[in-house]
């Protein structure tokens, strides 16, 4: 996987969109001093990097009948990949992450109660080998959910 780095236009850019993802690319321009012509290339260019995806988040709190959870996975390190791959094909799941520490895995769940939860660790994430363990934690309230650049 190739690093990129982003210059000072990039990373003004980047921010205009972490405010608001929809905000059109002439006032983005004006509001950091560049052309639209610009701006759009630089846009382009992050989002064919990989490195910008723009993505609307529903608060799944506002929807009704969800039920946010963490679960934390260990899995055998010989499968790790392969149970990456798996997880990410499971359409409960909203978020998978690497973690340090006495996990390997972190993923957030999305389902419509305990029920839908239970079923799914265990019809679902129990079945696919070298996960050794799971836990679970509800998610209760969201205070804060944003993906910015660090200064």
């Amino acid at each position: 996987m190739a690093e990129h780095t982003l210059d000072e236009l990039d990373r003004a850019i980047v921010h205009e969109l972490e405010e608001d993802g929809r905000r059109a690319l002439r006032e983005i321009a004006r509001n950091i001093g560049s052309s639209e012509a610009t701006v759009r290339a630089r846009v382009k260019r992050l989002q064919d990097a990989n490195i910008l995806r723009i993505v609307a988040f529903t608060d799944p709190e506002q929807l009704g009948n969800t039920h946010l959870s963490l679960v934390f996975l260990t899995v055998d390190p010989a499968r790790h990949s392969a149970v990456v791959a798996a997880l990410v094909e499971l359409p409960e799941i909203t978020y998978i992450s690497t973690v340090l520490g006495r996990f390997d895995l972190c993923v957030e769940v999305l389902t419509t109660d305990n029920a839908a939860l239970w079923a799914f660790l265990n019809e679902k994430v129990a079945r696919i080998e070298g996960v050794r363990s799971t836990e679970t934690t509800p998610i209760l309230k969201v205070h804060k959910l944003r993906y910015a650049t660090p200064s």
